[in-house]
């Protein structure tokens, strides 16, 4: 977070008109993009800077069938599985007018609340985990797998570019477009299926946290694939209103 405070110190100083107090210039909006839909609220600090803040958000559910090969770690499994998305962010953002038009660039900060939680059941007959197979039926008191994916956490540095309405035009409904890129640090969380005491895997000396370690060594693939998610772009349209 350090290294944005220069960002912001230069827009605050490349901003040469003064804030009018007596008058209290602001606009709203809403949005829809690959942050989800929302709303946002800008305010003229002077003529050339607006602050705002955004609120975006999306949901879904959908159930799928997934076939996890990785020959990496020596997985593979067949899993009926219910994947609840929810995908929202919180942003405050500083917005510099740089030829005190429309154009603008932004600089700020995300909130990003985005993840996924995955649960199904082991569906195919048997499953590998780091070359170690094992019967389903047989070898597990519950079959269910879980994970969860999370594409933030706290806050992430974002910047960007746009065109639209300052809040301190003339009032009227204008469109708003803006690019960008946020930054992220996503993960996963991948809860292995339990082992039963009884079953043969552990009468063959096979303990549950063996089994944790091999979903483990599954779970550093999936993060080392992650990082491809790490430069998130940022594309929304919207409406928005100056008063």
């Amino acid at each position: 977070m350090k290294k944005l405070y220069p960002v912001f110190g230069g827009l605050l100083l490349l901003s040469s008109a003064p804030l009018q107090a007596q008058d209290l210039n602001f606009g709203v909006g809403v949005k829809a993009g690959t942050l989800g839909t929302g709303l946002e609220l800008s305010l003229a600090l002077t003529q050339t800077l607006n602050a705002r803040i955004a609120l975006t958000n999306i949901d879904f559910s959908t159930d799928e069938s997934l076939d996890l090969n990785d020959a990496d770690t020596g997985t593979n499994a067949s899993i009926d599985s219910t994947l609840d998305m929810n995908f929202g962010a919180t942003a405050l953002m500083l917005d510099w007018y740089v030829f005190d038009g429309t154009f603008h660039v932004s600089a700020g900060m995300f909130k990003n609340d985005s993840k996924a939680k995955l649960a199904g059941t082991i569906t195919s007959a048997t499953v590998t985990f780091d070359g170690q197979t094992y019967d389903v039926s047989q070898d597990f008191t519950d079959p269910s797998m879980s994970g969860t994916v999370k594409l933030g956490s706290g806050y992430e540095p974002y910047v960007g570019i746009g065109w639209g309405r300052k809040a301190d035009d003339e009032p009227g409904l204008a469109l708003s477009v803006e690019l960008g890129v946020l930054l992220l640090s996503p993960s996963v969380d991948l809860k292995a299926p339990t082992l039963d005491p009884n079953g043969p895997a552990a009468q063959g000396g096979k303990i549950q946290a063996e089994l944790d370690a091999e979903v483990d060594k599954a779970e550093a693939t999936a993060n080392d694939e992650l990082s491809a998610l790490e430069a998130w772009p940022v594309i929304s349209v919207g409406l928005n209103y100056a008063f």
